[in-house]
């Protein structure tokens, strides 16, 4: 960023945006805390300020063509690959029920108190670096690592709930806590939420998932009484009990396989829903707790909860596919002794890229199991094998199609195609050495198809 910020400083010099432009935000909280930022936002301090000098700098060759939002008096810009934001300094008027503001020119300092925390409200003058804390409240607050709203928590939070959700997204991303009046102005305002789009909490849902800390984060939301309007299946999660497998209730469990997690979205969503249909399919009988098939029912819950999300159908298809298979591999022990190679290879195909994604959230359901069920070894003993077999498979496909069956065979469309197309699978599963003349004659010597055609 210090290139684009300079570049940003030569072209104004001696305007009347000198001393009166300045960066607002994540990248100043980040440098003072010591960490590299790409987050660049910059306010003018002049009427129309934001705008206009987007305008300049693309004439002057530094930038895009700005995207101009007249409303909120914003341009975007693209400076060497980064998007820049530049906006006037404004103060903000809410109607009632009403998330969209009207907006007005404003000081510097109407500015910084319309923004959501302290840690957020510190401005750098883009000319010489100084750094101001208007509220007096900014840095010490970095310091101790708090999230503090800059004015009325209540207020802040019944103008624009999403920063409720902001407020759980930067404490887990910071490592920060949040400060008692700004968790007491959430708790009053979480059901706030209702007044906002799918799409802008599942951006802020995603970032939390995607954070250093998601199960507290995941934690947080429940405990403030925000999930209940995000996904309310989880909170159902809370006191359920499992069965000796388990050390957890259904909640617990989740929240450790999700800190066990690598930082992707997929693995991520697939872990925080892969138990989410245990309540309802549990049952129990001298044996102990079942919960029979809730992979399937968690499937299909999920794919209600992800569409009212508004997720892309390719995210929600691989997130189901995770849920589904997440039992696998249950039965097979630590050691994997009764996993046959042909089991492997059917795992490999049917899963094909998305088993890389299947294999970390495994491993991390199965480390958080209770210590004499937790299989630490089961993966990576997989792995090896996997490694042996996919050198076996090479990339090969079946050489076998239906209409190979249909003429070697003399069969018509229908369902003996299927059974036979199934049959060659398994048998090529078992051979992939093999070629189609191979197959077809080990068809010809299993099956039962053509004997009952002949």
């Amino acid at each position: 960023m210090e290139h684009i910020i300079k570049s940003i400083v030569d072209a104004i010099k001696e305007t009347k945006f000198e001393n009166n432009t300045y960066i607002v935000g994540g990248y100043v909280r980040d440098k003072i805390m010591g960490e590299i930022s790409n987050d660049l936002d910059i306010v003018v301090a002049l009427p129309n300020g934001g705008i206009d000098l987007a305008k300049l700098l693309h004439n002057m060759g530094i930038s895009s063509r700005p995207v101009i939002f007249d409303r909120f008096s914003t341009a975007q810009v693209i400076i060497d690959g980064y998007k820049v934001e530049f906006v006037m300094t404004r103060k903000e008027y809410y109607k009632i029920n009403n998330r969209k503001p009207d907006v007005t020119q404003g000081t510097i300092t109407e500015d910084i108190y319309r923004r959501d925390f302290t840690v957020n409200s510190l401005v750098m003058n883009v000319m010489n670096s100084k750094i101001r804390d208007i509220s007096g409240k900014g840095m010490p607050d970095i310091k101790a690592k708090i999230i503090r709203a800059t004015s009325n928590p209540k207020s802040i939070f019944s103008e624009d709930p999403l920063r409720m959700l902001r407020a759980v997204r930067f404490a887990v991303q910071l490592g920060f806590s949040i400060e008692e009046k700004t968790l007491d102005g959430i708790v009053a305002n979480a059901q706030m939420l209702l007044h906002i789009s799918r799409e802008r909490i599942r951006d802020e849902l995603i970032k939390i998932l995607l954070s250093p800390a998601p199960a507290e984060g995941i934690r947080m939301m429940i405990d403030f009484g925000i999930m209940q309007y995000v996904i309310p299946e989880i909170v159902n999660l809370k006191g359920a009990q499992q069965n000796k497998y388990h050390d957890k209730d259904v909640l617990g469990h989740t929240l450790m396989v999700l800190q066990n997690t690598p930082p992707d979205i997929i693995i991520r969503l697939s872990v925080l829903l892969h138990d989410i249909a245990k309540p309802q399919t549990k049952t129990q009988d001298e044996k102990g707790i079942h919960f029979y098939h809730h992979e399937i029912a968690g499937a299909k819950l999920s794919r209600k909860i992800l569409t009212n999300l508004k997720f892309p159908k390719e995210t929600i298809g691989k997130v189901l596919k995770l849920i589904k298979n997440h039992l696998r591999l249950k039965a097979f022990g630590d050691e994997l002794e009764n996993l046959s190679d042909v089991a492997i290879r059917r795992l490999i195909i049917q899963l094909g890229t998305d088993l890389e994604l299947l294999l970390p959230l495994i491993h991390a359901d199965n480390i958080s199991h209770a210590a004499a069920y937790c299989n630490p070894n089961q993966i990576p003993n997989l792995k090896l094998r996997i490694a042996t077999n996919i050198k076996k498979i090479n990339g090969k496909k079946l050489p076998v199609t239906g209409r190979d069956i249909m003429l070697h065979f003399e069969l018509s469309e229908g369902e003996k195609i299927g059974k036979a197309l199934e049959l060659a699978h398994d048998i090529w599963l078992k051979h992939p050495h093999w070629n189609k003349t191979e197959i077809l004659d080990m068809i010809e010597f299993e099956g039962e198809l053509w004997k009952e055609k002949k």
